[in-house]
């Protein structure tokens, strides 16, 4: 299952994702002004014997530039069975959480955590694990949570189920049969959410619960009706690892665009204006790759969205990798099939010409594989 998720949206984007940088890579990374806006990423480059290395570079928005540093995070060797180079998670700092085939290097050897086992039973958010205790009948009946805080991981057990009716006003209990879409805990004010999708038989509707740390218990839903421009279903289904939550901006794939549930407003729509901007960064070709391009949450850092937005050229599939902050577009890499990135700033304009052959980068689906800082998954 998880795998299926996995591949599914490799296929869709190919991309997604501290030690020491330099001299300090957190003081950087922690460096986020207006004056200078840098993300952290994971390149990764082809090693002897199979070996992958998975080093830090940065993406400096501000000056359209790309820092490719030689620090080593950690090193994987792909096999037929597992080739997850990517992490599970990663915060663009110190919290690193890797594939049972990762090896952490240098800072992170004391403290990025390994997954040997496979589950499907946790699920992580943005600094809080939650851990699924089924009962007797095969129903999920709460979760085990380790919530993150500065100096400290807090346990507590709470259980968001959500008591409602369906379409022929029967009750139903939303969360005792799916995984949760979506989980955060903002440890400076204490808050837990737990996000939800369920299908109706017209119509989706994205559950939101939420509690603080200090009164686990007592959770309050809120219910919000997806519009009905938004596609839903199969593909589009809000998971774990293809939605992103940004403030109170919940951001989901939709057909061919970019949707987001406003959790404060409780409402949602479609970004078809978004969509058509990020269109317009990179002239399109005529090429039809026989998949719907759609946009897809890759990523975030502090409060940049990174998305992945394929686009066509007239032999084959670009892709764009965009950066957003309150919808504003700030910039995009463009990696090109001939191993050029093209790094393009807020107006559209090309800054800076890469050329990566001789990097020896390791690829997926013939194109350099980049990570972005990336907090939701389920292992």
């Amino acid at each position: 299952m998880k795998k299926c998720f996995l591949i599914l949206i490799s296929l869709m984007l190919i991309f997604s994702g501290c030690t020491t940088a330099k001299d300090s890579s957190e003081t950087q990374a922690n460096n986020l002004t207006q004056a200078d806006i840098s993300i952290p990423f994971i390149t990764y480059y082809n090693e002897q014997d199979n070996k992958i290395a998975a080093r830090l570079s940065y993406w400096d928005l501000t000056n359209s530039k790309i820092d490719f540093t030689d620090n080593i995070m950690y090193t994987s060797i792909p096999t037929p069975h597992n080739d997850f180079v990517e992490p599970v998670v990663w915060n663009g700092r110190e919290k690193l959480v890797l594939h049972k085939i990762g090896t952490p290097e240098g800072g992170y050897r004391e403290k990025a955590e390994v997954i040997e086992n496979y589950t499907l039973s946790t699920i992580y958010g943005r600094d809080i694990e939650a851990k699924m205790n089924i009962n007797s009948d095969g129903l999920i009946k709460d979760f085990d949570l380790f919530l993150y805080n500065e100096n400290e991981v807090v346990e507590k057990k709470a259980a968001f189920l959500c008591k409602t009716k369906d379409n022929n006003n029967n009750e139903i209990i939303v969360g005792e049969q799916d995984i949760p879409s979506f989980i955060d805990y903002d440890n400076k004010t204490g808050e837990v959410t737990f996000i939800y999708k369920y299908p109706f038989e017209t119509y989706f509707n994205i559950y939101v619960g939420k509690c603080n740390i200090n009164d686990i218990e007592k959770i309050k839903w809120d219910e919000i009706k997806l519009d009905k421009a938004i596609e839903t279903g199969g593909t589009y289904t809000p998971y774990p690892n293809n939605s992103m939550l940004v403030g109170s901006k919940y951001y989901i794939q939709s057909h061919l665009s970019l949707a987001v549930v406003d959790l404060e407003k409780k409402e949602s729509k479609v970004l078809d204006s978004i969509a058509k901007r990020l269109k317009t960064v990179v002239k399109e070709g005529s090429f039809n790759p026989g998949f719907p391009k759609d946009i897809i949450p890759v990523g975030i850092y502090e409060d940049i969205l990174i998305l992945s937005v394929p686009i066509s050229t007239d032999t084959n599939v670009d892709y764009l990798i965009c950066a957003l902050k309150n919808n504003e577009f700030l910039g995009a890499i463009h990696i090109e099939n001939d191993d050029v990135w093209n790094i393009i700033d807020s107006k559209n304009n090309v800054k800076t010409e890469i050329n990566v052959k001789g990097k020896n980068l390791f690829k997926k689906f013939n194109k350099s594989f980049i990570y972005f800082p990336f907090m939701s998954n389920i292992m």
